[in-house]
């Protein structure tokens, strides 16, 4: 009973604090539109909650971190299209979230490479 309290409490922390940086990096790519050129640094934000959640989720942290993402992804835009004006098309959102998806997967996956690094060095 306590592990999946917990595991609830991982998801809800973790969809808070993806929504969060979701709402913090589209605030700087919609102030930076204006450029035609430019990389997107904001996306490498998304490793945080990559990160936070796959150490908080025990069993299967990609997918978890997966699912939390995906949750975040879309209170992120409900918030967003309800306090912002949109001033991008819809397909280049879809593939600005996704690649925040990425991101935060990305984060996971360096979580359990370091998993698997201590692991070897702790016979």
């Amino acid at each position: 009973m306590l592990q999946r309290i917990h595991r609830w409490a991982a998801s809800i922390l973790g969809v808070m604090l993806y929504t969060l940086v979701f709402i913090y990096a589209h605030h700087f790519w919609a102030a930076a539109s204006e450029q035609t050129v430019r990389g997107q640094p904001e996306l490498l934000l998304f490793l945080l909650p990559g990160i936070v959640t796959a150490l908080m989720q025990s069993e299967s942290p990609l997918v978890g971190t997966l699912w939390v993402a995906l949750a975040g992804t879309l209170l992120g835009m409900l918030w967003l299209m309800l306090a912002v004006p949109v001033t991008h098309s819809g397909l280049l959102i879809v593939a600005w979230s996704l690649s925040a998806l990425f991101w935060a997967g990305c984060g996971a996956l360096l979580v359990r490479l370091l998993r698997i690094m201590l692991a070897m060095n702790n016979p």
